[in-house]
């Protein structure tokens, strides 16, 4: 099994994959774990020898068939820990990684499943993210949009908030821009700008810089 700094790895490294499989640069890597390129060079290498990653000098790393399911495992793990704390414990969804982080090392794959039940099979921890079933399948999310691709004046259910700071997640929280709540552009300022946006919580529009606005995925809502 690996260890708590290569699960640390292999969860990163599938984040930053896309579907197949791309090439990660060592750096890009190094920079997402929090740790020197050199560092993350000699990690690539110890889980290439495992079999959990290809890992070529001038490419980057990738993750193998089992090297993806590993990872997906310790995605699983993670997501269903942050649903329980949330909800059974009423940790507030910008507070929850923090707690987890501390936590996921120490939990066996069997109170991970019995967390789950407790919980009715969860598709989606507090930020939004899908979680993956026992088989390491995740929910179908097709019907996601970036918030910056959404059409202007229509009534949006806010679905996901993808890898956003705790400070960045209580000021969401505060505005009422959390998943499940409705939401609608008023405004879109051209090249990628702020947008303006109005929510059911708050009587003010609110002003989303295009950076952030591209990390919250919405769906429509049908009439």
């Amino acid at each position: 099994m690996p260890s708590e700094s290569e699960e640390n790895y292999l969860r990163a490294l599938w984040k930053l994959s896309g579907e197949p499989e791309d090439w990660v640069p060592t750096g890009k890597l190094a920079d997402r774990v929090g740790v020197s390129h050199p560092s993350a060079t000699r990690m690539a290498g110890r889980l290439g020898e495992q079999g959990w990653v290809e890992h070529e000098p001038y490419r980057g790393v990738r993750l193998t068939a089992g090297g993806r399911e590993l990872a997906l495992q310790m995605v699983r793990r993670h997501r269903i820990l942050e649903t329980y704390i949330s909800k059974i414990l009423g940790v507030p969804w910008d507070q929850v990684d923090a707690e987890v982080e501390r936590l996921e090392h120490a939990v066996s794959d069997d109170l991970i499943c019995r967390m789950e039940e407790a919980l009715g099979f969860p598709a989606r921890d507090p930020h939004g993210s899908p979680i993956p079933d026992r088989d390491g399948c995740l929910p179908t999310t097709a019907e996601e949009i970036i918030l910056t691709e959404a059409p202007i004046t229509e009534e949006l259910e806010v679905v996901r908030v993808i890898d956003s700071g705790p400070e960045v997640l209580q000021w969401l929280g505060e505005r009422g821009v959390t998943p499940g709540s409705i939401i609608s552009i008023e405004a879109r300022e051209p090249g990628g700008g702020p947008l303006l946006l109005n929510s059911k919580e708050i009587d003010r529009p609110i002003a989303l810089g295009g950076a952030l606005a591209s990390s919250i995925l919405v769906r429509s809502i049908d009439h």
